[in-house]
């Protein structure tokens, strides 16, 4: 488990009492329906509750929990604000459900520099020059990722020391 003070800088400083203290990035290899469920019972929430927020029917939010269904993404939408989710826990549950999260960045908070160049990228204060740079290395080291570490025809990877 993660740190009070890790937890708090990875949830933006929001911590609810009574929630125990693991990183949303923990909970991003959690399936959808067990995501959710963790999310509600965190919050001390039924399903019939939780359906009855989302304006959903009871069976539906079981489905979901199961696993016997897959949401759509207005239906995540709808749970994550019945939740009051804060936004890296809402994507987080986008995320878990297969959709791309409103903040890309919120996926990547063991990832800060990665954060930080994305952060970069989209800054309308640093000079398009730069930003274009930026982008063209970051293109060539993807490249060379791509050359060092292709798969052989044996299954190894080439580039890589055993």
């Amino acid at each position: 488990m993660l740190t009070q003070w890790h937890s708090r800088a990875v949830s933006g400083g929001r911590r609810r009492e009574g929630r125990p203290a693991v990183s949303v990035s923990a909970r991003m290899g959690l399936e959808f329906g067990v995501q959710l469920k963790l999310f509600r019972e965190q919050r001390r929430v039924s399903q019939s509750k939780l359906a009855e927020r989302a304006e959903f029917d009871h069976s539906y939010v079981s489905r979901l929990e199961s696993g016997a269904r897959m949401p759509t993404r207005e239906a995540v939408e709808k749970l994550a604000e019945a939740l009051d989710l804060a936004r890296p826990e809402h994507d987080a549950l986008l995320a878990a459900a297969g959709f791309l999260p409103r903040d890309i960045s919120s996926l990547l908070s063991d990832e800060p520099v990665i954060g930080e160049v994305l952060d970069v990228l989209q800054n309308e204060e640093v000079p398009a020059e730069y930003r274009e740079r930026l982008r063209q290395q970051l293109h060539l080291l993807a490249e060379q990722a791509r050359f060092v570490f292709r798969p052989r025809s044996n299954g190894d990877l080439s580039g890589v020391a055993a």
